[in-house]
């Protein structure tokens, strides 16, 4: 996970939740690989990479995904909230 997400106290203090993070990681490796097919959509590895993906990882993602589409408005801007509170705090300090 990139340290940008991490809270305040750094990498141990975690700033989003399990299945934020799981989101975020499957969504930036999803995109990477898209980017990749679109690229060269004949390259045998990027294929390869997508299938294992699909097979190993994109269970977990799609069930976070589930659970946060479930938030209510307001458990989002609370979330939102959280963060850039987070973010700003770690930025001055």
């Amino acid at each position: 996970m990139s340290d940008s997400f991490a809270g305040p106290h750094g990498a141990s203090s975690p700033l989003l939740d399990d299945d934020e993070t799981r989101v975020a990681q499957a969504r930036r490796h999803l995109t990477h690989l898209g980017t990749a097919l679109v690229r060269d959509p004949l390259d045998r590895r990027v294929h390869q990479a997508l299938r294992a993906y699909m097979e190993k990882d994109s269970e977990a993602a799609l069930q976070s995904w589930e659970v946060m589409l479930q938030r209510t408005p307001e458990e989002l801007r609370e979330r939102i909230r959280t963060v850039i509170t987070a973010q700003a705090e770690r930025q001055a300090s």
